[in-house]
């Protein structure tokens, strides 16, 4: 039987090195250790392979200082790439006859205990079925946001998530299934959220996140709804389509408390009183937060059901050459005509239609409305360009070309009747921009900047974008006559166009003062009250019928 001394020499790694971290001698265990098939081929090597070059300059400097340490854990790169974690005990020795010293160290293999205590120490901070952080990381992690938020004079919103009815899926499901339901769940809300949103699983169904605010609780609202919608979709667990809502509280900091744990149970409070009203919607523990967001609610509900029962409709105002006076083309602008209110215009309920959702579906109504009303006319004897203006989230969406090309397809209009109005402020990014409007140009359609001078693209950048036609926004035109400055931008505007043998449209002329100075430097197209105001388009058909 072998002594208890000859097992701990098959265990212990043994090495002489310079400060440098030139290796001189070492043991058969030493090269074992990593990976190497023996003391001669680690030696070859020359030094040990370390993981942080640092390691080893902090090493030496502190063995000058004490002359001995012990227990060092460090990090060593093994031969096949790996890493070992080692336990040293490690001495300065002099060697007389060469002026010189030596490092003589002895070294354990750690690795098994080290990711154990890895292991144990991330079990300890997550959750074991979603493996998504668990409250105690949670609430040190939103102590950070808080400490930070704190500097940065901002606001951190807590949000508590937790699905409706799930005890009752839980029993018709069974608990294997559930448990498959909660992991996807997780993953929706992942994808919903960004990574430093911490999001978390508390217990049960109950999942926790944080995101930053500037105290008005507008962006937590769109981010409560981002999360409503999402968890409204259908999961697909086991070949099953299950449908499922969710109950949200939110609470801020500072306004409704400023420590982490006080946080939390607030949301938590929230999350039960948006239960108590109904479920499947979001409350915050602020009162006056929630009066403004049911109104918020309310509107939303109400512009989904003008949708659906045709409450939104379609104005025209005409572009008009004032040197003959036809109109040349005539630009769509979205009503709503609400049974109650009346004529309602977009800045009503547009921004807050767009939070919620529905940007996507309205921009696909003005679209299509658009392009089913040109043929009508087109039909009727009464061709005329009708333009459609695109706000900066309907330019970057991806599917815009293709509802474009569906639209002016499904009413078999002439692409070239339809022109796109592209603000210029949407334009920053030169190049990406360039690469949506070629890709709308390919689909046939005309293509105007609108607001042309209010930021985006410099005039130099101008003759590499595929447009035909430019916009001068309302405020240079509100203002040429009386501010030099403004004057000189118009006139450059109307040259430059001219130059790139485009069609260059004066915005907002509202005065016959404004309509003449245009005139004498040759901007003959405009548009504005003094020509027409928007008009339902049964009544624009009567001009256009006596235009024809």
């Amino acid at each position: 039987m072998r002594s208890t001394d000859a097992l701990a020499n098959e265990m212990v790694a043994v090495f002489r090195q310079t400060p440098e971290g030139h290796l001189l001698d070492c043991n058969d265990v030493c090269a074992h250790m990593l990976g190497y098939a023996s003391r001669e081929e680690l030696l070859a090597t020359g030094a040990f392979e370390y993981q942080n070059a640092s390691d080893l300059t902090s090493v030496a400097t502190a063995l000058r200082d004490l002359g001995s340490l012990s227990n060092v854990e460090i990090a060593l790169r093994k031969k096949g790439g790996g890493i070992a974690w080692v336990l040293q005990n490690l001495k300065l020795v002099s060697v007389d006859e060469a002026s010189k010293v030596w490092i003589e160290g002895a070294m354990f293999d750690v690795t098994e205990q080290r990711v154990a205590a890895q292991r144990f120490e991330y079990q300890a901070y997550h959750d074991t079925l979603t493996l998504l952080p668990n409250r105690m990381l949670f609430i040190d992690r939103l102590n950070v946001a808080l400490a930070q938020s704190r500097r940065r004079k901002a606001h951190v919103s807590v949000f508590m998530v937790d699905l409706d009815r799930f005890d009752i899926v839980n029993n018709a499901l069974g608990r294997g299934m559930a448990d498959r339901l909660l992991r996807s769940v997780a993953d929706r809300l992942n994808a919903t959220l960004r990574e430093e949103d911490s999001l978390s699983r508390f217990s049960g169904d109950e999942f926790v996140f944080h995101v930053g605010d500037t105290g008005s609780g507008t962006e937590s609202a769109i981010v409560a709804q981002r999360v409503l919608d999402a968890m409204a979709r259908p999961f697909n667990v086991g070949g099953r389509a299950l449908e499922l809502t969710a109950s949200l509280g939110i609470a801020m900091s500072d306004r409704d408390a400023s420590d982490a744990e006080a946080l939390v149970r607030h949301a938590s409070t929230a999350m039960f009183r948006a239960k108590e009203f109904g479920r499947n919607l979001y409350q915050f523990y602020d009162d006056k937060l929630n009066a403004h967001t049911l109104e918020r609610l309310a509107l939303v509900s109400s512009v989904r059901r003008g949708l659906d029962r045709g409450e939104f409709e379609l104005f025209f105002q005409p572009e008009v050459d004032v040197q003959t006076g036809r109109i040349e083309c005539v630009e769509a602008f979205l009503r709503w005509r609400h049974p109650d209110l009346g004529i309602i215009g977009p800045a009503e309920f547009l921004g807050v239609a767009e939070e919620a959702g529905l940007g996507s579906r309205i921009a696909q109504f003005v679209i299509s409305s658009a392009c089913q009303q040109a043929r009508t006319w087109a039909d009727a004897g009464m061709q005329t360009r009708v333009a459609i203006n695109l706000s900066s989230r309907d330019f970057n969406t991806a599917s815009l070309p293709r509802h474009i090309e569906q639209a002016v397809r499904e009413s078999g209009l002439d692409a070239q009747t339809l022109e796109l109005e592209v603000a210029h402020a949407s334009l920053n990014d030169c190049n990406r921009a360039t690469e949506i409007l070629q890709t709308l140009k390919e689909l046939g359609v005309l293509l105007a900047i609108d607001d042309f001078g209010s930021g985006g693209c410099s005039f130099a950048d101008l003759k590499q974008l595929p447009v035909d036609t430019i916009k001068i926004a309302p405020s240079f035109v509100q203002n040429m006559i009386r501010r030099q400055d403004d004057a000189a931008i118009v006139q450059a505007m109307i040259t430059m166009a001219k130059g790139f043998d485009m069609r260059v449209v004066a915005e907002g002329v509202e005065t016959k003062e404004q309509l003449s100075y245009l005139l004498n430097r040759r901007c003959t197209e405009m548009q504005g009250f003094f020509l027409g105001k928007p008009l339902p388009a049964d009544s624009l058909s009567e001009v256009l019928r006596m235009q024809h």
